[in-house]
């Protein structure tokens, strides 16, 4: 088994397992993240946030913006370097829906929210794109002549 198929199954594995993921795009600065804890009154979460600088800040920022779930017992951090498509190309967009879904958010509100984010993290990269085609803040190696 190659090592990409490795690492694209033991993602797939793992989100079944973690109470909260965090899917960060080094090249986007920012990360999908989706906390399944849940209470009376407070709902799983779906979000699409700015890089932290440590799994520590991570997990501090959802703890501030969540303080009545308490401690996060597991997260689960993964690096994704493949473009957004990837994350649906791929399985992980189903496995985040069924995740959700195993936390009590109903299959289509699930689908929905997590497609969102999707959605715009698809945005932010296409945009990114786009400057780099434009040459917006980029400089250039070498000057033609």
């Amino acid at each position: 088994m190659e090592e990409s198929e490795q690492f694209l199954e033991q993602v797939l594995s793992s989100i079944a397992e973690a109470e909260v993921i965090s899917i960060f795009l080094p090249l986007l600065r920012r990360a999908l993240v989706v906390d399944t804890r849940s209470e009376p009154g407070v709902r799983p979460l779906v979000s699409v946030m700015p890089q932290a600088k440590s799994m520590e800040d991570r997990i501090a920022s959802i703890e501030k913006l969540r303080p009545d779930l308490g401690k996060i017992q597991s997260i689960l951090g993964i690096p994704w370097m493949r473009s957004v498509r990837a994350l649906r190309d791929h399985g992980v967009k189903s496995s985040l829906v069924q995740r959700l879904s195993q936390a009590g958010v109903p299959a289509g509100q699930a689908a929905k929210e997590v497609e969102d984010a999707i959605s715009q993290l698809w945005r932010i990269e296409r945009l990114g794109f786009e400057r780099m085609i434009r040459g917006e803040g980029y400089s250039t190696i070498w000057a033609a002549n």
